[in-house]
């Protein structure tokens, strides 16, 4: 069985607590910071392990051994200095993955240039989410299948339309991959209404065509966006 993988969260705050709480029901070895030596209270009598920690002291991070860990998440509340400061001293000390959480756009721009291996705006994460699921829930063309990867139908507009599959690039230019073409049948047939055929580089596609695509969220909604 493999060993169970250490997560140290700093800030023990709603999104921290309620983070180490599910990682913990999963079995992950979880150890929770915070400068709050209440809050570090609390959260050891809940049942997880935490400790006192000031996230912008370097030395304060190696005392906690936060370097032994294998992932590491700033979810830091509304102290942006201090998150940018625990991002900085933690990309010095090499920790493997990075996840920090992001108070808006601007912060998370910032934190992505630190080199953050995964930058979260819970917010706006969790609404994108609950839009697709909507979305999947009345249209069911989103099938997620690990992270962010997703399956998605997308039905192409005009601008695609006369192009080939050689020539659109899909996955240089939208860093998507294209699995199938899917097309009405022109003699409109109720039992073969649709005809179904692998992508082949000289195949032009059409106005009306679905394609099957994989790839990110983000990737799919921009090119859904731009050619759908």
């Amino acid at each position: 069985m493999a060993e169970n993988k250490r997560i140290f969260i700093i800030g023990g705050g709603r999104f921290g607590t309620h983070l180490a709480q599910r990682l913990a029901a999963f079995d992950a070895e979880v150890v929770v910071a915070d400068m709050n030596p209440e809050r570090v209270q609390a959260l050891a009598e809940s049942g997880l392990e935490s400790v006192e920690l000031n996230a912008e002291d370097p030395e304060a991070l190696k005392e906690a051994g936060v370097q032994e860990a294998d992932t590491v998440v700033v979810g830091i509340g509304e102290n942006m200095q201090g998150s940018i400061l625990a991002t900085l001293n933690l990309k010095d000390l090499g920790i493997p993955y990075l996840v920090t959480r992001a108070l808006d756009e601007r912060h998370a721009k910032v934190l992505d240039k630190l080199g953050a291996d995964s930058v979260v705006l819970p917010a706006r994460d969790m609404a994108y989410r609950l839009a697709e699921k909507l979305r999947s829930h009345f249209l069911n063309d989103r099938i997620p299948i690990a992270g962010e990867y997703q399956v998605a139908s997308v039905c192409l507009g005009k601008k695609l339309s006369g192009v080939s599959i050689e020539d659109a690039k899909l996955p240089e230019n939208h860093h998507i991959n294209i699995l199938l073409l899917v097309r009405e049948n022109p003699d409109g047939s109720e039992e073969t209404p649709h005809t179904i055929k692998e992508p082949a580089a000289p195949m032009v596609m059409m106005e009306g065509d679905t394609l099957v695509v994989c790839g990110t969220r983000e990737n799919i909604n921009a090119f859904e966006k731009a050619c759908g």
